[in-house]
């Protein structure tokens, strides 16, 4: 049965492949009542949305964000109940935006070293106008038929120390926790099986990390219960979500991730005090 409550998805508006509105209205179908979106610094896919809350007067959205932390302490940060209006954290967003469209256009020409010559104006095309990223390079491999996934392209060419990824030094992850608590928002560790340590967990709480992400698909029962407690030794919100991305990503089930009732009640009630 989908989870009533999803906290992780994505949208056209960053390397999803369903529009904002595609996506409220298959969450809505599927009994969702607590809807975030998190795009890649973006909120567009949530800006999108509000003039039609009335078309599903059921289902709460989440103002949302994820973005990358990189340096010595690389990452994925969640951001909760921000507040999509500050103008200083949209400034923000669009210089993220700007340098994460050199990165790839970097990561393009690296595989261009490699004798895989893509059409810039294709890579852009994948993106249809939202924020680009690897998944859109990944896309574009997929068009040309040189992998057959996403995943493929990652494990082959983009991910990280892969042989067309390039790295970043900013922002930093104290940076990047500032920028989503400095717009009201909670700032939590997304999907921590792929990259986290508990050394890792512990610098970035004293960095100002809020919470974590608990309940997450490739997060097995015990390593669920691993990071509850974790949670609760550094007295941190736990969250959860599908990291829905839309067909053609590989990550495609929506709600698939049981993310208790009361987790937004508690993910609320600590951004009432950042």
């Amino acid at each position: 049965m989908p989870s009533r409550t999803d906290l992780h998805t994505h949208t056209t508006a960053s390397d999803g492949t369903l529009t904002p509105e595609e996506l409220f209205d298959k969450a809505a179908g599927l009994g969702v009542r607590v809807l975030a979106i998190t795009d890649h610094d973006s909120t567009n896919g949530y800006d999108a949305l509000q003039p039609l809350r009335s078309r599903h007067p059921d289902v709460r959205l989440v103002p949302g964000i994820e973005m990358s932390a990189e340096g010595d302490k690389p990452c994925h940060l969640l951001g909760y109940f921000i507040n999509p209006t500050g103008q200083a954290f949209q400034t923000s967003l669009r210089q993220l935006r700007d340098k994460r469209v050199e990165r790839v256009r970097a990561m393009a020409d690296k595989l261009g070293q490699l004798g895989i010559e893509l059409d810039w104006s294709r890579i852009v095309a994948q993106a249809k106008g939202g924020c680009l990223g690897r998944p859109h390079l990944a896309d574009a491999l997929l068009e040309r038929r040189i992998v057959k996934t996403r995943q493929e392209a990652f494990d082959r060419f983009l991910k990280r120390n892969g042989p067309a990824y390039v790295a970043q030094d900013e922002p930093r992850s104290r940076q990047t926790i500032e920028l989503i608590r400095n717009a009201g928002g909670v700032a939590v560790l997304a999907h921590p099986s792929y990259d986290t340590s508990e050394e890792l967990l512990k610098a970035l709480v004293s960095e100002g990390l809020n919470g974590i992400e608990a309940y997450y698909p490739d997060h097995s029962r015990s390593l669920t219960q691993r990071y509850l407690e974790m949670a609760k030794d550094l007295q941190l919100v736990v969250t959860g979500g599908s990291d829905f991305h839309g067909p053609r990503t590989g990550r495609t089930a929506l709600a698939s991730v049981t993310v208790p009732e009361d987790v937004l009640e508690i993910l609320e009630k600590r951004s009432q005090n950042i």
